[in-house]
């Protein structure tokens, strides 16, 4: 009789336990973040593609090179060919690295959506019956940072700011002269476009022509100065203007939806 007792104090407690996020949950939410803040990091970049346009008509063709080289060739290449950087620069801004910092903020880093959700108790239940979901009353209810989906759903304006911070630093950080893979990039595209419309023009050993090279320091200078208000100006007003509002918040419902779907 002890033991028929004792059997059912523990039945009644886990069914009034809310068990945690596990790892397939935490890796499918962090996906789920993710495929939401891909067309942010998109409209954080598309601010790039304006400036890149006009550094590269900001400098002055040599009247040597220009009787050769017509300068518009020369300027749509190398718009072209910055767009095809920054295009390269989404692809992997919001690969692995993307989906990886995501996971980060939310359950390795400070105040990580982990642990006991039971001490004090908000819910109910340990989890919803198989084929539902959690409710978004039961999101409401649980108003503490811990391991289930209704914390998650309850500190979605929390993790929105902390996801947005780390997209601007992934962001500023490849954008820097010293490493910054998008710095290299630019750079490179640069004299690569530049040197083949020389070649096509017959005027491939003018690279090497003083004033062609000054040329050539300014449009990168021009280049790396914007990149450099980019990182540092630019990406802190991300999603805080009114024209990037449906980008960065018009999928709170459907998020909020996708995170009580996990069990």
């Amino acid at each position: 009789m002890l033991v028929k007792s004792l059997f059912a104090v523990v039945a009644a407690a886990l069914a009034s336990t809310s068990f945690a996020c596990e790892p397939e949950c935490r890796r499918g939410l962090a996906a789920d973040f993710a495929k939401h803040y891909g067309p942010v990091v998109e409209l954080a970049v598309n601010n790039l593609q304006d400036s890149f346009a006009s550094d590269v008509t900001n400098a002055t063709l040599p009247s040597s090179v220009s009787s050769m080289v017509p300068e518009n060739v020369l300027h749509r290449e190398l718009t072209t060919q910055l767009s095809n950087a920054l295009d390269a620069f989404v692809e992997e801004a919001t690969g692995k690295d993307l989906t990886s910092g995501i996971f980060s903020v939310m359950f390795a880093e400070e105040k990580p959506f982990k642990g006991d959700c039971n001490h004090p108790a908000r819910l109910t239940r340990k989890m919803p019956p198989e084929g539902e979901s959690w409710t978004r009353e039961e999101c409401e209810k649980m108003d503490y940072i811990c391991g289930n989906p209704p914390s998650i759903c309850h500190f979605l304006p929390d993790i929105k700011q902390r996801i947005l911070g780390r997209i601007r630093s992934q962001l500023a950080n490849r954008a820097t002269f010293d490493d910054g893979s998008l710095v290299k990039n630019v750079v490179q595209s640069i004299k690569e476009s530049t040197a083949n419309v020389m070649r096509d023009y017959g005027a491939g050993s003018m690279m090497d022509d003083p004033e062609m090279k000054l040329y050539l320091d300014t449009v990168t200078s021009n280049a790396i100065r914007s990149l450099d208000t980019w990182s540092t100006e630019d990406l802190k007003s991300l999603c805080t203007r009114p024209e990037d509002d449906q980008v960065c918040n018009g999928w709170d419902d459907s998020i909020m939806t996708e995170i009580l779907k996990w069990p």
